[in-house]
């Protein structure tokens, strides 16, 4: 089977060769036909990687990175760095997968994080950056505190959130009164970004040894620890804190993420936490000026409170 696909803004066209003897996973030959040029490229098409739920992702010393869905032996000279919680192109085409550190963030040792969890402030209490979102898909909502109940993804656990369904479409069925808003706003680099560039008061926060764990007008503790934060093959600024519906999956994956915690802390011990603690962790997505949202681990419940509140915060990163 062949099928051609047209890229406009280059008039160049790529034939693709399909069939059975080109397995999904293996390279496809192409022949790319450029119009303007009338030139002909003979090619190989190599499907971009991609990831799962829970598999986990490793890096060396050399900072190169590998993702297994297995725990691989220390002598392998890799270190675990985080876990999968959306696989490749779960929140659409092209999406990267979404992998959560397997240490929560600390203000006092902020490129570090830690095995034991801190409460720390959302911060910039006071400023208004609830309009920076970039929401994925758009739905109207209340901001109303509420649980989504759907268990597609695991049996073991009765209230879990879900933003969609098991054919990977938006779950209506089951929303109930949780926030539209929240659960599809997957742009937490970007808002991260943003929310640092507010932090004026904190000028020093990338050079000092500590965050200063403050909520007022100019700081950022959560946002900040988490692009402070670096693991081995990653880099100060590769890390970023969630938003509501990068988070939700967290959520949604509680009893699997714990599951798969206690097997690679059994291995690495000073690289991994043994579980997700039951507790309120933040979001990237702002309410208003003085309140942001949260997750709760414990029932699945999505809400807001004052930013001044001290909750947990793990780092997001994309692969």
């Amino acid at each position: 089977m062949k099928y051609l696909k047209h890229f406009s803004e280059h008039s160049l066209y790529e034939e693709y060769l399909v069939g059975s003897e080109f397995p999904e996973t293996e390279g496809k030959p192409t022949v790319s036909l450029c119009k303007q040029q009338n030139e002909v490229h003979y090619n190989t098409y190599i499907a971009p990687p991609s990831y799962n739920i829970l598999d986990i992702l490793y890096a060396n010393a050399n900072g190169e990175k590998k993702v297994d869905s297995t725990i691989l032996d220390p002598s392998l000279g890799y270190t675990p760095i985080g876990i999968c919680v959306a696989k490749t192109g779960f929140f659409g085409e092209n999406e990267p997968a979404r992998f959560m550190s397997l240490k929560y963030m600390n203000y006092t040792t902020p490129e570090t994080g830690s095995l034991t969890v801190q409460d720390m402030g959302w911060g910039n209490s006071g400023i208004n950056i609830s309009t920076i979102a970039n929401i994925k898909y758009t739905h109207h909502g209340g901001y109303n505190y509420g649980y989504l109940t759907t268990s597609w993804q695991t049996q073991t656990y009765s209230l879990i959130p879900s933003v969609f369904d098991a054919n990977n479409e938006w779950n209506t069925s089951v929303l109930g009164t949780a926030n539209q808003y929240v659960v599809t706003d997957i742009d937490g680099k970007n808002k991260t970004d943003k929310i640092l560039a507010t932090a004026t008061a904190q000028s020093t926060w990338m050079t000092d040894t500590s965050i200063t764990n403050n909520s007022d007008e100019n700081y950022a503790p959560a946002a900040c620890c988490c692009a402070r934060y670096h693991t081995v093959g990653t880099n100060a600024g590769d890390w970023y804190l969630g938003a509501g519906g990068e988070m939700s999956m967290i959520v949604a994956l509680r009893n699997d993420i714990n599951t798969k915690l206690a097997q690679i802390s059994a291995i690495y011990s000073t690289d991994c936490v043994t579980s997700l603690a039951s507790h309120y962790y933040w979001s990237s997505t702002a309410y208003d000026s003085y309140n942001a949202y949260y997750v709760y681990t414990y029932n699945g419940a999505i809400g807001s409170n004052y930013k001044s509140i001290g909750y947990y915060v793990v780092a997001m990163i994309t692969y």
